[in-house]
C-alpha cells in the first residue's frame, strides 16, 4: 500500500517543477481507491511547447527566459515549490498579462488542437456563453479549453502555472455572479467534457465532474440507488459539492459534501492526488465547503444508498394568498418539529411572484417541493406525519399536486424542468434561527418592496425560499468526520433564506440589484434586532459581497489557510483565478 504522504507530496511538487521534460506517468495501487492512482504526467516537453508558442507570437523568451529558479523544501518542511515572485513582479511592471494569456492559449492549442478554442471560432461560441446559466456571467476569455480526461487537466495546469496566466474553471455554470466561473482574459477551463458515472457495487459512485445531477441520478435510478446531490437536475456536480451542497437527503444524512468518499484533484503544478479519510485528510476536509481554492477536482466519489421502493415526492402549488399566514406557521412547525421527528423528509418552501405570457399582471404562488424517503418496510407510502398538514392545507392544491411515489432522481428532474437559462439572474442568501413571525415579516419586506417596484419588468420572476438546516443535518456531517462549514456547534434549527430573481433586460440590472441590497440589509437588521440572526452564508447561494467562507468561523478558516499553503504553496488558485469566494486573510497577490 503506497500513499502520497505530506512529505512525499512536497518532494514531488518540487521535483515536478525542476524537470523541463516531465517523467512518464507513475501509478501506485491503493486499495482504498479502485484501480491505480495517477501520480505524474505524460512525457511532454513543456518548455519546448512554451518556446514554440513564444516564437509563433514573436515574443521569444518572454516567459521561458523569466522562469525563476526552482525552490523546494526538504523532507518534513513546508514546501515552497516554485518561487514565482520574479515572474509576478515582471507582470506588474509590464503588459505581460496579455502576453501570458496568449502564450498559454497558443500552447494549449499546440498540445490540444481539438480541445482549445479561441475567439471567432465555432467551438469558442459553442463552449463559452452556453456553458452558463445566467447572462450576467458572460465574458470573453482569451481561449476556452475543454479537457476530456484528468491527464488533459494536469498538462493544462502545468502550462497555465508556468505562464502565470489568469484562468477560471466552470462545471455546471449555475452561478449568477460575473467572473466567478469565467474570466475576461486568460484561459477558461470548461469541465463538460469529463463524463461518466461508474457505480461501484461496494457502495459508491465515481462521478466525473462534467456531469449534471440529472444524469447522475438517472444512472443511480437504474440500479435502485440514490446519493446526495443537487435538487435540480440542471445543476452541475462540482460547484454544488465544493460549496457544501444541500440535498433532498440532507436532513437525514448531512450536506452533500459529507457523503463524499474521495476527491480526485489536480493541483496547481499538475500533480493528481486523491483526498479522502485516509490520504490527504486535510485537503479532504478543506474541499468539503472550501470551494475551488485548492485545485481542480476532476472526479468525486459519492456514497450510495439503497432506494428499492423509490421516494414519495412532488410539487404543491398554492395560488391563494389567503393560505399564506397558515403556510408560514406550518413551515415553521415543519422546521422545528416535523423535520426532527421524520429525518427522511425534506421541504423546500418557496414563495414566487411571476408574470406569465399573456397575463397583464403577475401572480403570487407558493411553490413547495415535498420529499420523503420511503423505508423498505412501508406498504402504503405517503407524506408522513411531518408533511401531512402542509399537504392537506388546501384541498384544491392537494388535488392538483404532483405528489407520488417515483424513482429518487425524478424529483430533481421534475424541479429542474422549470429552470431557465440565458436570462439575467441574481441569487443571494442569509441565515436566521427558525421563527414563524420572523419568516412572515421578512416575506412582507420582500413582497412590499420588490414586487411593486419590479414585478412588471420584462421577464421578471422573484422567489424567496425558506430552507431548514436541522441539528440532525449538522450532526450527520460531524459523524462523517466533519466539513469546513463551521456549523458543528450549531444549536437549534436554522433556516437559509434564499432570494433568487430573474429578468430579461440588462438595463434593469442596477435598479433590481439596488432593491435586493436594501431588502437583505433590512431583513438581516430585523433578525439581529430579535436575536435571531445566524452568521452563516450558504456559499452556493451567496452574493458576491458576502463572505461565506469567513462565516465558517476562525477555526475553519485557519484550517483552510493551512491546507491552501500546503497544497497550493504559490497561491495559484488564490491569485490567478479571478473571482470566486476566496479564503479570507490569505496574503495578497
Amino acid at each position: 500500500m503506497v500513499r502520497l504522504s505530506t512529505i512525499a507530496l512536497g518532494l514531488l511538487y518540487g521535483l515536478s517543477n525542476t524537470l523541463g521534460v516531465v517523467a512518464d506517468t507513475t501509478t501506485f495501487t491503493d486499495p482504498v481507491i479502485d484501480g491505480a492512482i495517477a501520480v505524474g504526467f505524460p512525457s511532454v516537453n513543456i518548455t519546448a511547447i512554451l518556446t514554440e508558442a513564444e516564437n509563433e507570437l514573436g515574443v521569444n523568451g518572454t516567459i521561458t527566459n523569466n522562469l525563476p529558479d526552482e525552490s523546494y523544501g526538504t523532507p518534513g518542511t513546508t514546501v515552497t515549490a516554485r518561487d514565482l515572485e520574479k515572474l509576478q513582479e515582471l507582470r506588474k511592471r509590464t503588459s505581460l498579462r496579455g502576453i501570458c494569456g496568449a502564450v498559454a492559449c497558443l500552447s494549449l492549442k499546440i498540445l490540444f488542437p481539438s480541445k482549445t478554442a479561441t475567439a471567432g471560432t465555432s467551438n469558442y461560441a459553442a463552449w463559452n456563453n452556453p456553458s452558463f446559466w445566467s447572462a450576467t456571467t458572460y465574458m470573453t476569455p482569451t481561449c476556452v479549453f475543454r479537457p476530456t480526461s484528468v491527464e488533459d487537466i494536469s498538462l493544462a495546469m502545468r502550462l497555465i502555472t508556468f505562464t502565470q496566466t489568469d484562468f477560471n474553471v466552470v462545471g455546471g455554470g449555475h452561478s449568477a455572479i460575473k467572473g466567478w466561473a469565467n474570466t475576461e482574459d486568460g484561459v477558461l477551463i470548461i469541465l463538460s467534457g469529463l463524463k461518466g458515472v461508474n457505480i461501484n457495487v461496494r457502495g459508491w459512485a465515481e462521478v466525473s465532474v462534467g456531469e449534471r445531477w440529472g444524469d447522475v441520478f438517472t444512472a443511480l435510478d437504474e440500479r435502485k440507488l440514490m446519493a446526495l446531490g443537487g435538487r435540480m437536475s440542471t445543476v452541475g456536480v462540482p460547484g454544488l459539492v465544493l460549496g457544501g451542497g444541500i440535498s433532498y437527503l440532507t436532513n437525514q444524512l448531512g450536506f452533500v459534501a459529507d457523503q463524499v468518499k474521495n476527491f480526485e484533484v489536480v493541483l496547481a503544478n499538475g500533480w493528481v492526488v486523491n483526498a479522502n479519510k485516509d490520504a490527504n485528510q486535510d485537503l479532504f476536509q478543506a474541499l468539503k465547503g472550501g470551494s475551488s481554492n485548492f485545485g481542480i477536482v476532476s472526479r468525486i466519489d459519492l456514497y450510495t444508498w439503497p432506494c428499492p421502493k423509490g421516494v414519495y415526492s412532488g410539487q404543491l402549488y398554492f395560488s391563494d394568498t389567503k393560505d399564506y399566514p397558515k403556510m408560514f406557521d406550518l413551515v415553521y412547525k415543519y422546521h422545528t418539529v416535523g423535520a426532527l421527528s421524520d429525518t427522511s423528509s425534506h421541504l423546500i418552501s418557496a414563495f414566487v411572484y411571476v408574470t406569465l405570457p399573456g397575463m397583464s399582471t403577475g401572480m403570487h404562488m407558493g411553490a413547495f417541493t415535498a420529499f420523503r424517503n420511503i423505508s423498505a418496510s412501508e406498504t402504503n407510502p405517503g407524506p408522513g406525519s411531518a408533511l401531512q398538514e402542509i399537504v392537506d392545507l388546501n384541498p384544491t392544491t392537494k388535488a392538483s399536486s404532483t405528489l407520488k411515489v417515483r424513482p429518487y432522481g425524478q424529483t430533481a428532474i421534475e424541479l429542474g424542468a422549470g429552470d431557465v437559462t440565458g436570462l439575467r439572474q441574481d441569487m443571494r442568501d442569509f441565515s436566521v434561527y427558525a421563527d414563524a413571525q420572523l419568516y412572515k415579516d421578512i416575506f412582507q419586506i420582500w413582497n412590499t418592496t420588490m414586487i411593486p417596484k419590479h414585478g412588471s419588468k420584462t421577464g421578471f420572476m422573484g422567489t424567496i425560499a425558506f430552507q431548514p438546516i436541522t441539528t440532525n443535518a449538522v450532526a450527520a456531517g460531524v459523524a462523517r468526520g466533519g466539513n469546513s462549514l463551521g456549523l458543528e456547534s450549531n444549536s437549534g434549527t436554522m433556516a437559509i433564506i434564499n432570494l433568487t430573481h430573474q429578468w430579461a433586460l440588462a438595463g434593469d440590472d442596477a435598479s433590481i440589484l439596488l432593491t435586493l441590497d436594501d431588502i437583505v440589509l433590512r431583513a438581516i437588521a430585523l433578525a439581529k434586532a430579535r436575536n435571531l440572526y445566524h452568521p452563516y452564508f450558504y456559499l452556493n447561494y451567496a452574493h458576491k459581497l458576502n463572505n461565506p467562507i469567513g462565516s465558517y468561523g476562525t477555526a475553519s478558516v485557519n484550517r483552510l489557510k493551512k491546507a491552501s499553503k500546503l497544497y497550493d504553496p504559490c497561491g495559484v488558485f488564490q491569485c490567478r483565478v479571478p473571482g470566486g469566494f476566496k479564503i479570507p486573510g490569505m496574503s495578497s497577490c
